[in-house]
């Protein structure tokens, strides 16, 4: 089995001649496909994003494409998924509420005959045609590492948790990735809840522990942004500039925040990437073409240093070799500054 990493939106266009696995289906045209979105919980701001570049993509190409939000509910997802397969759709995409409560869905669909590109987090049954998305654990080892690393935090320090929903691939995963750079045993954690994505249920935890463990409680470390901005909004309202909080998934308000210095770092996940290439490997199943077996999505830290880069290039700019362009550029400017002065200086003399 072959894994394809790619950065940002590059996946649109490289996925489909790219592929090391082929579905049998007839020939068909863009406007005879119909494809199935199971969505997980579009109330929550990312997966919301990812979705609605899944329907601009299907309009794109010109493909139908039928949207069902579980509203974070495993049984109505899975309900979902066989009202669409008796719609008789040529493909199903599906972002799993929990890794195993939908996994039932991946063996629906193949007993339908029907192609499953699973997008954006990890299932139990690994039979699926296809997977598109990012990998949670990493995204919680450059959080964890940026707070043990970068954030002036000192060994031993008192942090807070804030998890997603309890067995779903964001929340195992980016717990996984935190175990795995030491950040466990690096900072004293005083407390790990979930607040399940949710912005004001964050915001209420982060209050609680504000006043619970008052100074000592120097940072909150958040699995992804919209719990993040919710703890941040907390800590703000209680004149606690000086706790220190990042999150995961590039939020715009998240970024800004960065730019502004109130938010310590937003691990970029690309919602746009993930969305539209689900629907571009959907529709190459449908046809019958060549398609990679697991396509991967890096995440990127947008940090202070960044930050700038990013608002004004996008996730190319700061994604290898053209951050690596950039960095070497600065460096050359920088060092014919220097050249320079020193020139005049010596002229002067």
């Amino acid at each position: 089995m072959k894994k394809q990493i790619i950065g940002g939106l590059l996946a649109v266009s490289m996925v489909a001649s790219m592929g090391t696995m082929s579905v049998a289906a007839a020939e068909k045209d863009n406007a005879d496909i119909k494809i199935g979105f199971s969505s997980k919980d579009n109330s929550d701001t990312f997966v919301a994003a990812i979705a609605d570049a899944a329907e601009a993509r299907a309009k794109e190409l010109g493909v139908e494409l039928l949207m069902y939000d579980a509203g974070g509910d495993v049984n109505k997802q899975i309900s979902d998924c066989e009202t669409l397969l008796a719609a008789g759709v040529d493909a199903l995409v599906v972002i799993p509420q929990s890794v195993e409560g939908s996994a039932p869905v991946v063996g629906m669909a193949n007993d339908a005959g029907v192609p499953i590109i699973v997008d954006n987090g990890d299932i139990g049954d690994t039979n699926y045609t296809a997977f598109v998305g990012c990998t949670d654990q990493e995204s919680g080892e450059l959080l964890g590492k940026w707070f043990i690393e970068e954030s002036g935090l000192k060994e031993g320090d008192k942090v807070a948790i804030i998890e997603g929903p309890m067995g779903q691939s964001g929340q195992v995963g980016r717990m996984a990735g935190f175990e795995e750079v030491g950040l466990l045993d690096y900072f004293d954690v005083v407390a790990t809840q979930t607040a399940n994505w949710k912005r004001d249920e964050a915001m209420a935890l982060a209050e609680d522990w504000i006043t619970t463990y008052g100074e000592d409680l120097k940072a909150i470390i958040c699995e992804n942004d919209d719990m993040g901005m919710g703890a941040l909004s907390a800590a703000q309202a209680a004149g606690r500039d000086d706790i220190i909080i990042g999150g995961v998934d590039g939020l715009e308000d998240a970024v800004q925040a960065v730019k502004d210095g109130t938010y310590g770092v937003s691990v970029l996940q690309d919602s746009a990437g993930q969305g539209a290439t689900g629907v571009d490997v959907a529709v190459a199943a449908a046809k019958g073409e060549e398609i990679a077996k697991d396509t991967r999505i890096p995440f990127r830290p947008i940090t202070k240093d960044n930050v700038d880069a990013y608002l004004e290039g996008g996730v190319e700019a700061i994604s290898g070799d053209a951050a690596e362009t950039k960095e070497e550029a600065a460096e050359e400017t920088t060092e014919g500054e220097t050249e320079e002065k020193a020139a005049e200086e010596e002229a002067a003399e």
